[in-house]
């Protein structure tokens, strides 16, 4: 039929004749017909065959909408010049991604050393168990490794020992015994392999100019055994934790029942009581750079120490914190490995929880306000009757926090950290400059904004969520338009479940915060 078409075409070009034009454009528009129809066909069989498998039905997807791109450039603008072999684009991937942290420490240097704790001093307000019991490991039973194994992910991607988890998996009644030898070894001896402290690092593009490495973020490949290995010690280290009631409640991160909905609750629920109680609440949203990345190794462990982490059992984590290093991937060429000497590692088990451990203390200086912390983003908020009395009582929480970060050698994005004040209509009105003015150590003053991203929920100073659900809207019509564009391809089955997966979970996030909007903000998510 499309050789035909084609004819028609070719006959009416010579001819100029209205009848061949008229068999042309309707053997074309069969053409037309016939390739929609095989499109909805094509994509319909594989979706239906895809809709219990959300990875591969949402690769389908992606390729209806926009074709695959490929996330490791040919070439990057370093120094202003242009660099193409594999080999160099991989060592300026890892020399920058290595370099954004040891940057932020070298700028430490020109700091008094008043404002850092001396070798071996503990960190102010020190937090200790309630209990002296000390941690020590406990043996991992072949039957716990054998679980492990068996529960590999296929998906998970090789480190840079090149063992696959399906191996290990199908693998695991013949290995377990010799693995948990391996591991309650190392739990008694307190040494890691040097090879399971090694990360493939694989460079993925975020967006802008794929040539500049700043539009990358790195995603951190560690051998399959080492997860393994820290998933022993992440479990009875967290059930210590727990028992011992350790971690403060302000923190909703990397934790069981908590979530970013549970933290926007707290907060915007402490807000909207301020309100009721005829106060303004000020808040403080503080920007750490690169948090995760900077965390002093010897800080880490004597909070460790300080936790309950028992003398022999530390040995392991002072094992576990150092000789690492890391190496970019790109295409058949790898980078030269670079230590890693700060930060707790990325792609881990333990990191996440070895994080909170070393921020765990920061609540203990705000006694005069709330703090509430979700992983590394945090809030400070206090409600007052008047402006002045919240003012002074921020100033002097901010200026605490500020002592904290400094003997603890994390780095605040002053620039990025904003203010923001609450309060009814009425009672904002009244004020003549509705902003807080908080200053800096360096004798900046923080920048009051009226709207603000949180948790990723758009918070404005009268909590009626009007630029969330504005945002949303603007987010969700384009989507919704792509569907319709493309109904001819996709079933009612499978045109439901897109929109109950992609559409939907983006109106249900944190919607038992925002319900409480006016009925003409909510009226423009019902009407959708």
């Amino acid at each position: 039929m499309y050789q035909l078409r084609d004819s028609l075409w070719s006959k009416f070009k010579s001819t100029g004749s209205m009848n061949d034009h008229c068999e042309y454009r309707k053997c074309r528009n069969e053409c037309t017909k016939e390739t929609k129809m095989a499109n909805a066909q094509y994509f319909n069989e594989n979706l239906n065959h895809n809709i219990s498998n959300p990875r591969n039905f949402w690769k389908i997807i992606s390729n209806i909408q926009a074709p695959p791109s490929h996330s490791q450039p040919a070439a990057l603008k370093v120094n202003n010049q242009t660099v193409q072999h594999p080999l160099d684009v991989a060592n300026a991937f890892n020399n920058y991604f290595v370099g954004c942290a040891t940057t932020l420490i070298a700028k430490l240097g020109n700091d008094t050393q008043s404002e850092r704790p001396h070798a071996g001093q503990d960190p102010p307000t020190v937090q200790r168990p309630r209990n002296p019991e000390k941690f020590s490991f406990r043996p991992v039973p072949v039957s716990a490794i054998t679980k492990l194994l068996r529960n590999q992910k296929m998906k998970y991607q090789s480190g840079p020992d090149q063992i696959p988890a399906m191996l290990l998996k199908i693998s695991a009644p013949a290995i377990a015994k010799p693995v948990a030898t391996l591991i309650n070894e190392s739990l008694a001896t307190g040494y890691i392999p040097i090879l399971w402290k090694t990360a493939r690092v694989v460079p993925i593009h975020k967006s802008g100019d794929n040539t500049l490495v700043s539009n990358y973020r790195p995603i951190s490949l560690l051998p399959v055994m080492s997860k393994i290995l820290e998933k022993c010690v992440y479990t009875q280290l967290r059930d210590y934790y727990q028992y011992q009631n350790y971690l403060t409640p302000d923190q909703s991160g990397f934790r069981p029942n908590h979530s970013t909905t549970t933290a926007l609750l707290n907060v915007c629920n402490d807000i909207q009581v301020g309100m009721e109680q005829g106060n303004l609440t000020g808040a403080i949203f503080l920007d750490f750079a690169k948090a995760f990345d900077t965390v002093d190794h010897g800080i880490l462990l004597q909070k460790l120490k300080n936790s309950g982490i028992g003398d022999s059992t530390l040995t392991w984590f002072q094992s576990y914190v150092s000789d690492r290093s890391q190496f970019v991937s790109i295409s058949d060429s790898t980078s030269l490995p670079l230590p890693v000497t700060c930060g707790v590692p990325q792609g881990s088990i333990l990191g996440p929880l070895l994080f909170t451990i070393f921020i765990n203390d920061l609540p203990n200086v705000c006694k005069a306000s709330t703090v509430h912390m979700y992983a590394d983003d945090t809030v400070i908020y206090t409600s007052k009757p008047n402006l002045p009395q919240l003012e002074a009582v921020l100033q002097e929480q901010f200026t605490g926090v500020e002592k904290w970060i400094a003997n603890n050698k994390l780095f605040l994005n002053t620039d990025k950290t904003v203010t923001m004040l609450f309060g009814t209509a009425p009672k904002l009105h009244k004020l003549q400059t509705p902003h807080l003015g908080v200053g800096t150590k360096s004798n900046s003053t923080l920048t009051t904004v009226t709207s603000l991203k949180y948790l990723g929920m758009w918070l404005d100073p009268n909590l009626s969520f009007s630029p969330h659900i504005e945002k949303l809207s603007s987010k969700l019509y384009p989507k919704l338009g792509a569907l319709y564009r493309n109904k001819s391809c996709l079933s009612p089955a499978v045109r439901k479940q897109i929109v109950q997966q992609m559409l939907m979970p983006a109106i249900e996030y944190g919607d038992v915060v925002y319900a409480a909007a006016p009925q003409t903000h909510l009226q423009k998510l019902t009407t959708m």
